[in-house]
C-alpha cells in the first residue's frame, strides 16, 4: 500500500528560520534607510534628492513586505507551531509598522499626493497581513449545530441582523453575533461556550461582559458606554463605532475605527493601529482571572511580548509630533481588574 509522504518537519523549520532571518534582515535595512533619511536633513539636501530616495526605498520595501506575506503562506503551516507562526506575523507586522513610520518621517518633503498614496499602500499592507492571519493561523473545528442555529435564528430576526451589512463592509468579518442589541446586563461567556471561536458583541449600551476563556477573535461593534474584560484572544481584536467604553484584552493584532472615548488595557505583541478615532487611552493588560495562565498557553500567545504602547495612528502621520488621538492613561487613573 502506497502512503502519501508529507514536507518533513526539518524541511520546514529550515523554511522557516531562512525565511525569519530574511524578514529582520530586511527590517534592519528599513531602520536603516529611516536613519539614512534623518541623515539628508542633516546635511541640508534638496527636498527633491530626499523624495527620490524616499520613492525608491519605500517602493523597494514594501515589495518585500509583500514577499514576507507570500513566503509564510507559502510554508506548510500545518507543521508549525503556533508560536511561531504568530511571530513570524508579528515580525511582518512590525516591518509595516516601519515602513509607516519611514513614511511619517518623510511627510514634511513629500508632495501632498505621493503621501496619500504612501498612507494607503501602507494600510493596504496591514489589511493584507490580517487576512494572511486568519488563512494560516491554525482554527479548532468546529461548527454550530442545526438545532444551535434554529435556535438562534428564532430569538434574532433577519431585520435585526441587517445594520450589521454596512459595518461589515468595513472592519467586521461576517461573524454571527454571540451578543446583541442588549441594555443595562452583565454577562459572563465562559470557557467552553466560546474557547477557541470567534465572538461579536453588538450593539451593547450599559453592559458589563466577562470573556472568561481564549476566543480565537473578538470584533466589536456599536458598543456604548460598556466594560468588556477578556482573556488572551488567539488572533485579532476588531473595534468598530465604540463609544464610552472600555476594553481589557490580550491579543496578536488589535485595530479600532471610527471610535471615541476608549480605554483600552492592552497585552498586544503588534503594534495597536487607530484609524478615525480620538480621546483614545491606553494601559497595560491587567485582568487576572482564575485560569488566565492555562488560557494564554493554549492561546499561543507570548507573554514576554507586549507593545500596548506603541499604537500606529493611520490618520497621523507626522512622525515628529505626538499623535492628539491617543495617549498613556496615567497610573493613577488605572483600575485592577478581577473575575
Amino acid at each position: 500500500q502506497q502512503i502519501m509522504s508529507t514536507p518533513s518537519t526539518s524541511t520546514t523549520d529550515s523554511r522557516l528560520a531562512e525565511m525569519t532571518a530574511k524578514m529582520t534582515a530586511r527590517e534592519a535595512e528599513i531602520r536603516r534607510r529611516i536613519e539614512e533619511l534623518r541623515a539628508c536633513r542633516a546635511e541640508g539636501k534638496s527636498e527633491a534628492e530626499q523624495y527620490t530616495a524616499f520613492e525608491a526605498a519605500f517602493d523597494a520595501e514594501r515589495l518585500a513586505i509583500v514577499e514576507d506575506m507570500e513566503a509564510l503562506e507559502s510554508v506548510k503551516t500545518a507543521a508549525i507551531s503556533t508560536v511561531d507562526i504568530n511571530n513570524s506575523l508579528a515580525a511582518i507586522n512590525d516591518k509595516i509598522a516601519c515602513l509607516q513610520r519611514y513614511h511619517s518621517d518623510s511627510v514634511g518633503f513629500l508632495p501632498a499626493y505621493v503621501s496619500a498614496s504612501a498612507k494607503a499602500k501602507v494600510e493596504e499592507l496591514a489589511n493584507k497581513l490580517a487576512d494572511l492571519r486568519e488563512r494560516v493561523v491554525p482554527k479548532k473545528k468546529f461548527a454550530f449545530s442545526s438545532a444551535a442555529s434554529s435556535n438562534r435564528n428564532s430569538k434574532q430576526q433577519q431585520p435585526q441582523q441587517q445594520p450589521q451589512k454596512q459595518q461589515q463592509q468595513t472592519l467586521q468579518p461576517k461573524v454571527e453575533p454571540t451578543l446583541h442589541n442588549l441594555t443595562g446586563k452583565a454577562v459572563v461567556l465562559s470557557d467552553e461556550s466560546v474557547a477557541n471561536k470567534d465572538i461579536l458583541l453588538s450593539d451593547l449600551a450599559d453592559c458589563t461582559i466577562k470573556v472568561l476563556s481564549h476566543p480565537a477573535t473578538l470584533h466589536l461593534n456599536g458598543l456604548t458606554n460598556c466594560t468588556i474584560l477578556c482573556g488572551p484572544v488567539h488572533r485579532s481584536v476588531l473595534i468598530e463605532k465604540c463609544t464610552d467604553f472600555t476594553l481589557v484584552v490580550a491579543c496578536h493584532q488589535l485595530r479600532l475605527h471610527s471610535s471615541t472615548r476608549c480605554k483600552l488595557y492592552l497585552h498586544v505583541t503588534s503594534t495597536p493601529i487607530i484609524e478615525y478615532s480620538n480621546d483614545v487611552l491606553i494601559a497595560p493588560y491587567n485582568f487576572n482571572y482564575a485560569n488566565l495562565s492555562d488560557h494564554v498557553t493554549l492561546s499561543g500567545l507570548n507573554w514576554h511580548r507586549n507593545q500596548w504602547d506603541q499604537v500606529q495612528d493611520f490618520n497621523h502621520l507626522a512622525g515628529h509630533v505626538a499623535s492628539p488621538n491617543w495617549s498613556i492613561m496615567p497610573e493613577t487613573d488605572r483600575l485592577n481588574w478581577e473575575e
